[in-house]
């Protein structure tokens, strides 16, 4: 009788493990996707000087170029956006935030550390991936709190305007012929004061200034971003700084300079619309 009871009862204990073996854990794929710099056909690097840049085909010496990205996905063949888990490593990539670094300590670049970042990391599930889309900045959630407190690579106070404005989404600076330096800083503009009972974050920004990039046909086994100055300041003239504004573009909506910039990026600058169609600074390749 005994072992009769014990029969009965090991028997559902089995089946339960039987069924649990069944029960895989899906597979991931562990993703590397490089980005790389350039200024036209050349390679982007600190101490080297640049000709034929702009409309009035000038030199260009880079001072610093540094990003900020988030909200990164892939695309499967059937058109589904998974997101990517980014590898939280303590340098680069925090919080589903990558900053994408260019520049080290030569020549001009004087700003940030002697280190660079050129990937995003991280994983999904295993699958087969046809596009690559991702938002350039950081996410509003983020985006006026305490760099002090937020951790690598939110931290640095020079990719920092304000606890209003929030961080610089983009940091890119060179000197020019006609300039001795030529800023584009990109983040969000016209942002209200804090909400009533809070004494810093903002009510709302009226230019977030986050342009999203859909890169079709990325395979991540053999495709690379590409991030290209050449490009983004073909439609610009860098030699000359129109009157009473910043030296370059600071993302002022009255700055007129910004104008063709935010165009190579889609994003919307006064009278002109956003048009994601029209943006050439990044590509795949």
């Amino acid at each position: 009788m005994r072992s009769l009871l014990r029969s009965r009862l090991l028997l559902p204990l089995a089946l339960v493990g039987a069924l649990g073996c069944g029960d895989d854990e899906p597979e991931t794929l562990t993703v590397d996707l490089p980005v790389v710099a350039r200024v036209g056909g050349e390679a982007f690097a600190c101490g080297r000087t640049y000709t034929n840049v702009g409309t009035t085909g000038t030199t260009y010496e880079p001072m610093d170029f540094r990003v900020y990205v988030h909200d990164v996905r892939l695309v499967t063949r059937d058109g589904n956006e998974v997101p990517v888990t980014l590898t939280e490593d303590g340098t680069w990539q925090h919080s589903g935030v990558v900053l994408l670094d260019f520049a080290n300590k030569d020549g001009l670049c004087t700003q940030g550390t002697e280190g660079m970042n050129a990937s995003i990391r991280g994983t999904v599930p295993d699958d087969a991936y046809t596009g690559l889309r991702f938002t350039l900045g950081v996410p509003e959630d983020l985006n006026h709190g305490d760099p002090t407190t937020l951790g690598a690579p939110l931290g640095d106070m020079g990719l920092h305007w304000s606890w209003q404005s929030g961080f610089i989404f983009t940091r890119i600076e060179g000197r020019t012929q006609g300039l001795a330096q030529h800023v584009l800083h990109l983040g969000s503009t016209s942002c209200a004061p804090p909400p009533e009972g809070q004494t810093q974050g903002t009510a709302g920004c009226a230019n977030n200034n986050r342009p999203e990039f859909h890169l079709d046909g990325f395979d991540v086994t053999k495709n690379r971003v590409v991030m290209d100055l050449g490009t983004l300041f073909a439609g610009s003239n860098l030699d000359v700084n129109a009157p009473n504004t910043a030296a370059g573009c600071m993302s002022s909506p009255t700055d007129a300079d910004c104008g063709p910039f935010f165009e190579r990026m889609g994003l919307a600058f006064g009278a002109q619309a956003a048009n994601p169609a029209a943006q050439t600074f990044i590509r795949a390749e």
